[in-house]
């Protein structure tokens, strides 16, 4: 039988270690008796709408659960100095959910797992992630109105229903759809919706796992789709789908119908050059991520341009390949800066009144009322 003997810490690790806890006391005390880092405001990093007083602003990143926790004080920063800094978990992150309990959802097909981070509380866990799960590429993510939470995953081809309050994950078709990834829940008709992105189709399901219709087929006309990416409905049941190979939004009403396209190819403002993520804010605005020109592109409910945000990089306020959007019920926008590894979450004020407000950062740990 093989033995093991314990290695003994060094001197010289000691050293290290209580040269490095030495700078940290040394900072932190600095930091407790210097001048308070400016706390970003709503005039640090903002776009103007068109012709309006109306802004976009930019509120911060996270890039793990360190960023959520609310003990971001000594304690935390001494625990990462003697242990090491926390390694970041997200790999790759798509589709996101604000769910209303407050949860933040993070689609991770890099990692196979969908990210849960408790803004209320701190706490941080993950739906699947072991051997046996299901989860292999989960894309896309809504929330019913009994909050629970539904997740396509492109490889199974499957949509799978969470369900917070016991923990389950479980399939919700009888049958695998070819590639579903975007996925919305209708308030008004309480169905859900997904795009079928190679059958380029939306699929209408029941909340019992039954396939009511499918909307579209392969094509370029009113009813034709080329590879959908995702879908939004707002709140009077209206559908908005980024059809990515035809480089346009298609508006839908719940039956399917069209009631009009906006865009055309092309690498400028009101053009698409990969249109993936989309939603809306309350007063109507349809945004829409661009992943190939790093941007987020803002449209009224005419299709006209509005607003166009961020550019390649990885400042806060610039993308590379951005997927996955969101924008909850506070009109936070989360956008997922997919090969930058991280959310970052701007805010839509919907009047100049807003342009006073200070603490936009503090907004975002605000629990959200639900809503039934």
């Amino acid at each position: 039988m093989a033995k093991f003997q314990m290695v003994r810490p060094t001197k010289s690790w000691f050293m290290t270690r209580l040269f490095a806890l030495f700078t940290a006391l040394s900072g932190l005390a600095a930091c407790a008796t210097g001048q308070p880092a400016p706390s970003i405001t709503q005039s640090t990093i903002s776009w103007p709408l068109a012709n309006t007083q109306n802004r976009v602003v930019w509120v911060k990143n996270i890039t793990g659960p360190a960023d959520i926790k609310n003990k971001s004080g000594f304690w935390l920063r001494l625990q990462e100095v003697v242990n090491g800094a926390e390694k970041t978990v997200i790999d790759r992150p798509h589709g996101l959910l604000r769910s209303a309990a407050g949860a933040l959802y993070l689609a991770d097909p890099g990692r196979g797992v969908v990210h849960c981070l408790d803004i209320t509380n701190g706490a941080y866990s993950t739906i699947g992630g072991r051997d046996d799960a299901p989860l292999r590429s989960p894309i896309g993510l809504a929330e019913d109105n009994s909050g629970r939470v539904y997740i396509t995953d492109s490889m199974t081809g499957m949509v799978y229903r969470f369900t917070p309050g016991d923990g389950t994950l479980k399939p919700l078709l009888q049958q695998a759809l070819e590639r579903p990834t975007g996925i919305a829940f209708n308030p008004v008709n309480k169905r859900l919706y997904v795009t079928d992105t190679m059958a380029s189709q939306i699929v209408v399901i029941e909340q019992n796992g039954f396939i009511q219709r499918r909307i579209g087929s392969r094509g370029d006309g009113n009813n034709g789709f080329n590879r959908p990416t995702d879908i939004a409905i707002d709140s009077r049941g209206q559908m908005y789908v980024t059809d990515s190979l035809n480089f346009r939004v298609t508006v839908m009403t719940p039956e399917g119908q069209t009631l009009h396209q906006f865009g055309s190819p092309g690498d400028t403002g009101g053009t698409f050059s990969r249109p993936k993520g989309i939603a809306v804010d309350s007063a109507g605005n349809i945004y829409v991520n661009d992943s190939l020109m790093d941007t987020v592109q803002v449209f009224n409910q005419n299709g006209a341009l509005q607003l166009m945000f961020g550019k390649k990089g990885s400042d806060p306020g610039q993308f590379w390949m951005p997927s996955g959007l969101f924008i909850d019920r506070l009109d936070q926008i989360y956008v997922a800066d997919t090969y930058n590894r991280r959310i970052q979450i701007f805010r839509y004020l919907a009047h100049s009144d807003d342009v006073n407000e200070t603490n936009d950062a503090d907004l975002f740990d605000k629990p959200l009322s639900p809503a039934r």
